[in-house]
């Protein structure tokens, strides 16, 4: 009996031994969380996470509910994990799960989470359990970053108000891999960060909400409507070199927004990147020198669309789209405007004119545009150049129809090698 006893004593301190090698002496003396989401852990998470900041660390958070009723901060060098290995639909109520009650009516106040320079947020489901439509209440960012290497990895975003903001604070490589969700009124946001950031493998579709299996489910009809008309998936001002991969939004108002902000605006590499069912796809106000490099992107205005691609009178820099697939119920699928260049290389265009107007595929307002062995797959009208057009290259594209370009341009214009299917 003494021997068992001695072995059992023995597993307990090197039980002991392995928990304090994760964890410091100090973390376990903090209260546990309760998991339940039936009182405010946000003081208890707080603790646990602030007994790691002098030597860093990871606090695995088990399964459980936590309602966070104040936002917590996770210091320098340290990770707060939760038990997902990549996202998920939070149906079934499973894994980790942060309930967001902080911040409930004022946009403008602490972020939920508030990661410092160094620090990870992975493997866990955000829920506001109070959030409604068709009139939301407003929030804060969910998660906001600051200064160098701010993680957010395998993430979902059930029905935030503002999902992840790297730009109010200034940042550098930040990185943003595997979320998901259903973001209301903005999914990521992207400024001051002067050394090259990353996002990538991002979803956002309505249905992390409509199949979340949480009670207060909006009708799809409402949630539809409210993002057509207000979600601005990815907004990105300044940025240097910022590389974006493998991201996707579904009914969106705007899918990616590239704008000029007081600390300046974008250039970048974006592969792969897609906008579904948007009122604008991609609406560029401002581009750095450098530019935007677009490859393999789909995008596809939703019923109403005026333009999918919208380059602004603003824009005085570069953006340059290849391998492109444009489709959906639009009325032009790029206009172009403002003093900037603009190239469309090996682009397909599926629709556009979907009422009939007589409104081309392509409309260049200004600036200087070239397009290259791209597919217009209507017989309608495929490119107009209106007088403000300073320079045109349209050459060796292929249109299913007899080509009608209208040229009202006085700039130095090259039509050439183009060829029809009659």
């Amino acid at each position: 009996m003494t021997h068992v006893f001695k072995s059992a004593l023995s597993l307990v301190f090197i039980a002991a031994a392995v928990a304090g090698a994760l964890l410091p002496v100090r973390a376990w003396a903090a209260p546990d969380p309760k998991a339940d989401g039936s009182a405010d852990a946000s003081s208890a998470i707080q603790a646990k996470l602030d007994a790691l900041a002098g030597d860093g660390g990871v606090y695995s958070l088990p399964a459980g509910r936590y309602r966070l009723d104040h936002g917590i901060s996770v210091p320098t060098g340290v990770t707060l994990a939760g038990t997902w290995q990549a996202p998920h639909h939070a149906e079934g109520r499973k894994g980790t799960i942060l309930l967001g009650y902080a911040g409930k009516g004022r946009e403008a106040g602490a972020p939920l989470i508030h990661l410092s320079p160094n620090s990870t947020l992975k493997g866990v489901t955000i829920f506001y359990p109070e959030q409604k439509l068709p009139d939301p209440f407003p929030y804060p960012w969910t998660i906001q970053g600051e200064g160098m290497h701010g993680s957010v990895i395998d993430v979902t975003l059930v029905n935030c108000y503002k999902g992840i903001d790297f730009g109010d604070k200034p940042n550098e490589l930040h990185y943003i891999r595997n979320v998901f969700g259903c973001p209301l009124k903005a999914g990521i946001h992207i400024d001051q960060c002067t050394d090259i950031g990353r996002i990538e493998n991002v979803h956002f579709n309505p249905h992390y909400w409509q199949r979340s299996g949480e009670p207060g489910i909006p009708s799809w009809e409402n949630l539809l409507s409210y993002l057509f008309h207000n979600l601005i998936a990815f907004s990105i001002a300044r940025s240097d070199w910022e590389f974006m991969q493998n991201t996707f939004s579904f009914g969106a108002k705007v899918g990616y927004r590239f704008y000029s902000s007081k600390a300046g605006a974008c250039n970048g590499n974006f592969s792969g990147i897609a906008a579904d069912w948007a009122e604008t796809a991609v609406l560029v106000e401002q581009t750095q020198p450098p530019g935007l490099l677009i490859t393999n992107g789909e995008f596809v205005g939703g019923k109403g669309s005026k333009a999918v691609i919208d380059v602004r009178p603003s824009h005085s820099g570069v953006v340059q789209l290849s391998n492109c697939a444009f489709w959906g119920p639009v009325e032009t699928n790029v206009r172009v405007d403002g003093p900037g260049y603009v190239s469309l290389s090996q682009c397909n265009f599926v629709n556009w004119d979907a009422n009939n107007t007589g409104a081309a595929c392509v409309q260049a307002v200004g600036g200087e545009i070239n397009i290259a062995n791209c597919m217009f797959r209507e017989d309608k009208s495929q490119i107009e150049l209106q007088s403000g057009v300073l320079t045109a290259t349209v050459l060796g594209n292929r249109f299913a129809g007899a080509q009608r370009i209208q040229n009202q341009s006085a700039g130095d214009v090259q039509i050439a090698n183009n060829v029809t299917r009659k």
